[in-house]
């Protein structure tokens, strides 16, 4: 009747729930939001968005909403059933991914009824499938699922021996699946009578979540408890849970019982307020995720999974402050499940490579090596060791190796008695208070220190030659072109004359000696960058190595020389490590210092989360105890029952067995109209007429028959009797057994869970004890003791390193210089002689060219002298010198000089000897040789003279190289103080 539905539309206390409703949920904020959205899917209803199965599912189910809604118009074509279907079909182009699916319509049909438009029965749709029940309705049904098994628990743990119960009767808890499923999947609506479903729905609405569902599901099987667990088979138990809800319903004329309804929703209201609030449910539902893990819980709606998993483990960190414990924790019992033990942080590596590295020799450190932390370096002239003292050390020596592994060990085992950030100060010993040492130990000093004493003595050998031959070849004349040009004639270019000479070769030798050096200072440079903790690779040299003496003049002049680490550099890296390491060790004594107080804090609150945790396992096993101890109660008392009604039943079925074979007197006679059923039923009112003894006889056994016959009919129907209480009796056992085993797999699984709790606990305990103590704070401060001396140790012995080798850099790199500028200028002299003779060649082969005939011509008879092409024997004899130092040089300097080498081999090979004899007698030569043509004749003339031209260009173009080279060398040298 109308008045019905108008009553189902408004709430007790008279509110719409057409208003109430979204208003509750926050439908009516999304459709304000999304204004025209409903609409628009709507008008999509015909497009290729639904899919034709969709469309189809939809108008199947339509008809089938069930009872609660008589009310409706939901005939075909009607106005109710057109606004459900657009609902529905509104819905499936929302949420795509949902689609529709089942007992859907159900719910919307159930909204409609309320009274709500089509627009906002949508939005409410999208509340209910979204954040009630979220995962209900999606792919897999993840959501209802876990929710069964939700429901199972609020059965153990509200109606214990009726959880055991359905439990025992079927495996998997395929009738709490069954059950939670019809109920839950569609909101109770044809369920429960609608006024109460309509309640219900007020209660959902009103905190937007499924706890009222779950409080529904107790409260209508708390009153029937005692029917379900009379039950003893599968089919019979789901028939009676799904008839509960017509237990709410007057059985005369159908109408609610008001007070049954009252009471049912009464219930339900006090159970959400305390044990099934929304709070208490997610609560839960995450202990259900936490001990009952399933592979397909991680694709569960964020709705649900914004509340983390628990266990009753987590719950010993409920209020703690101390979080790294859990995570701590979370590690150990994964590396223990892994079989693994547990990464720590070691210095074992770092000892292992400090001992691997190449140890020096001990030797008594020089006034200038010695430097107090903190202290500049500060050198000075008369510091400057001697040209030939030879280079510093390029590493620790034994004594410093074993005195500093001996350290780092003694602060490892330290650090390894702390309860916490032990590992803290191993990171910061093993990337800062070691890092000078590691700068030592993988610096290429060694190797540099072996090169550069090499081509120093290279170099100075090669100095000493070219001063010697000048001393030798010069005799006191100024003149340096004697060197190189030993005749006034000139028959070929003498440019390669020039390039192979012992000018160029000492220069050249300067030049990689100085590139030496510059590799070095970029050591020196990475170095320092590793020791302030810059995380350079490399440094790259501003002097890259040369393949040659030709390439020397591609260098960028202009570039400056990479600074050795002065006093200044060397001073603030020692206080920048200092202050990093101090600053670091500031930043562990904070933390521990934190942590000692939250461990103080957290000490009592974890006793006290120990001892509700254990208590509260401690009364599940209680409860599971007494949950079967009142279901054996149950089944005692029902077993009872069925026992004396089966006496009964055996009381009756043996007293009927004795009359049917008691009637004694019973007589047949052929003549009398006595019927087999009379005789059966004990009917002797016929009266007995007198026989012979025959027909007596005869008589007698026909009456016997048929009371035999009578008597196993009874036997058959107590045998039937017997069967079925046997079988019903197996059942019984096997209920039982099956109880036994659940309660025992409850019981043993509450054991595990409390002995982990202790156990965890115990550890957790264990921890904050110690880092409440004021030991912890105390050893602490010991390491930090340690620590500050290993890290000064570290930081000078890598100083000393970079202060000595820079000393013994800029002092090299001086007297280098020196000698590089003095060559330079002997150099450039030469080559201004060797210009002055090209320009009287010049003048002659100009002249020689422009003169006809009688002029001289220019034949091998005025070839140069065969020394000029081949040194004298002496100079020839060091050149071959020089290339075997040369090849000793490449060797060591690697692949970059190799081109050197083979140039240097090729140095002192001489000319045939017929052009040694030609030049050895120019006139001898000339009057043998036949009189060439005039035009022959000037025609050599002019290339000559070509030729001379251009071998004065490169000498001039050498010289003005060699001029810059000086001037860079003596500005930048002088900017650097080395001068």
């Amino acid at each position: 009747p109308p008045r019905a539905m108008d009553r189902w539309r408004h709430t007790p206390q008279g509110a719409s729930r057409a208003e109430q409703w979204p208003r509750a949920c926050g439908a009516s904020t999304s459709r304000r939001e999304f204004t025209g959205h409903f609409h628009a899917l709507v008008e999509l209803r015909s497009d290729e968005t639904h899919a034709l199965e969709v469309c189809a599912q939809i108008e199947k189910d339509l008809p089938r909403v069930g009872g609660a809604f008589d009310e409706l118009d939901l005939t075909p074509g009607g106005v109710a059933w057109n606004a459900l279907r657009r609902v529905l079909l509104a819905f499936a182009s929302h949420a795509p991914d949902v689609g529709y699916v089942q007992s859907m319509h159900s719910i919307a049909a159930f909204l409609l009824l309320a009274g709500a438009d089509e627009e906002d029965a949508f939005w409410c749709l999208v509340t209910l499938v979204q954040e009630v029940v979220p995962g209900y309705f999606s792919s897999g049904m993840l959501g209802a699922k876990l929710d069964q098994r939700v429901f199972s628990q609020l059965l153990r743990e509200h109606l214990p021996a009726v959880g055991l119960h359905v439990a025992a009767l079927a495996a998997d808890d395929i009738i709490a699946a069954i059950m939670s499923s019809q109920w839950l999947l569609t909101l109770f609506v044809n369920v429960l009578p609608t006024r109460v479903t309509m309640e219900l729905w007020d209660e959902v609405f009103s905190c937007v979540h499924r706890a009222p569902l779950f409080a529904a599901c107790i409260a209508l099987l708390e009153p029937n408890a005692e029917d379900i667990l009379a039950t003893t088979e599968m089919g019979e138990a789901i028939e009676l849970l799904q008839k509960l809800g017509d237990t709410l319903l007057q059985t005369a004329d159908g109408e609610d019982d008001d007070t049954k309804c009252d009471a049912f929703m009464s219930r339900v209201r006090e159970l959400i307020a305390k044990d099934l609030s929304p709070a208490r449910v997610d609560g839960l539902t995450a202990r259900v995720r936490g001990k009952q893990r399933r592979p397909s819980d991680i694709r569960l709606p964020k709705a649900i999974t914004d509340v983390a998993a628990s266990t009753d483990v987590d719950d010993l960190y409920i209020g703690l402050v101390s979080r790294d414990l859990q995570q701590k924790m979370a590690q150990l019992n994964a590396a223990a499940a892994a079989g693994a033990h547990e990464e720590k942080t070691s210095l074992r590596s770092e000892i292992a490579a400090l001992k691997a590295a190449p140890i020096e020799d001990d030797r008594a450190s020089s006034p200038q090596a010695s430097m107090n932390d903190g202290d500049a370096p500060r050198p000075s002239a008369s510091e400057i060791e001697p040209p030939s003292a030879p280079p510093p050390s390029s590493g620790l020596t034994a004594d410093d190796v074993d005195s500093i592994a001996a350290q780092i060990v003694a602060l490892e085992a330290h650090a390894c008695t702390l309860p916490e950030h032990g590992s803290d100060v191993l990171a910061l010993v093993k990337h800062t208070v070691l890092r000078p040492l590691r700068a030592i130990i993988e610096s290429r000093l060694k190797p540099f220190r072996e090169e550069i004493v090499f081509l120093d003595r290279e170099f100075s050998m090669k100095t000493q030659r070219l001063r010697r031959v000048i001393d030798e070849n010069s005799d006191g004349v100024s003149d340096l072109s004697q060197l190189v040009l030993r005749s006034q004639a000139y028959t070929k270019s003498v440019w390669p004359l020039w390039s192979e000479s012992l000018f160029e070769d000492t220069v050249e030798q300067a030049e990689i000696t100085l590139e030496s050096l510059e590799q070095i200072r970029a050591e020196l440079s990475w170095m320092v960058s590793v020791f302030v903790g810059e995380k350079k690779k490399e440094i790259a040299p501003k002097i890259p190595r040369a393949e040659g003496w030709e390439d020397l003049a591609t260098v960028n002049l202009m570039e400056a020389i990479t600074p050795e680490p002065d006093a200044e550099c060397l001073n603030a890296s020692v206080q920048s490590h200092k202050n990093e390491t101090e600053n670091k060790l500031s930043e562990i004594r904070a933390a521990v210092t934190k942590t000692h107080e939250d461990a103080v804090r957290d000490l009592p609150v974890l006793r006290k989360n120990l001892s509700t945790t254990t208590g509260k396992l401690k009364e599940e096993l209680s409860s599971e105890e007494d949950a079967v101890n009142s279901w054996a109660s149950a089944a005692e008392k029902r077993n009872a029952f069925k026992q004396q009604s089966m006496q009964a039943k055996l009381r009756d079925a043996s007293g009927g067995l004795l009359r049917a074979y008691d009637a004694k007197s019973l007589v047949v006679d052929a003549s009398d109209d006595v019927s087999e059923e009379n005789a059966v039923a004990g009917d002797v009112t016929t009266p007995l007429r007198t026989t012979t003894p025959r027909s007596e006889l005869e008589r007698s056994h026909a009456a016997e028959e048929l009371r035999l016959q009578a008597a196993l009919q009874n036997m058959k129907n107590l045998e039937m009797m017997l069967n079925r209480r046997a079988n019903a009796l197996e059942r019984e056992k096997q209920t039982a057994a099956s109880v036994r085993a659940i309660s025992e797999r409850t019981l043993s699984q509450t054991n595990a869970s409390l002995l982990l709790v202790f156990e965890a606990g115990e550890w957790l305990e264990s921890q904050l004890t110690a880092r409440s103590s004021l030991g912890f704070v105390d050893k602490f401060e010991d390491i930090v003791v340690l620590a500050e001396e290993l890290s000064t140790r570290a930081r000078m012995s890598c100083a000393r390193i970079l202060q000595e080798w820079a000393l013994f850099v800029r002092k090299l790199t001086s007297q280098v210089v020196l000698e590089y500028v003095s060559i330079i200028d002997t150099s450039t002299q030469a080559i201004s002689d060797v210009q002055g003779v090209l320009d009287g060649h010049l003048s002659r082969l100009d002249s020689a060219s422009s003169v006809g005939a009688g002029s001289p011509t220019f034949s091998s008879a005025r070839a140069l002298d065969p020394s000029v092409a081949s040194p004298p024997g002496s100079l020839r004899a060091s050149l071959g010198g020089l290339t075997t130092h040369m090849e000793k040089l490449t060797d060591i300097a690697g692949s970059k000089l190799g081109t050197i080498g083979n140039r240097l081999r090729n140095m002192g090979v001489t000319t045939n000897a017929s052009d040694a004899a030609s030049l050895a007698s120019p006139r001898a030569a000339g009057a043998s040789a036949p009189q060439a043509p005039l035009t022959t004749s000037a025609s050599k003339a002019s290339k000559l003279a070509m030729t001379c031209r251009e071998d004065n260009e490169r000498l001039e173009s050498r010289r003005a190289q060699l001029l810059l080279k000086k001037t860079w060398l003596r500005q930048h040298v002088m900017e650097r103080g080395h001068l």
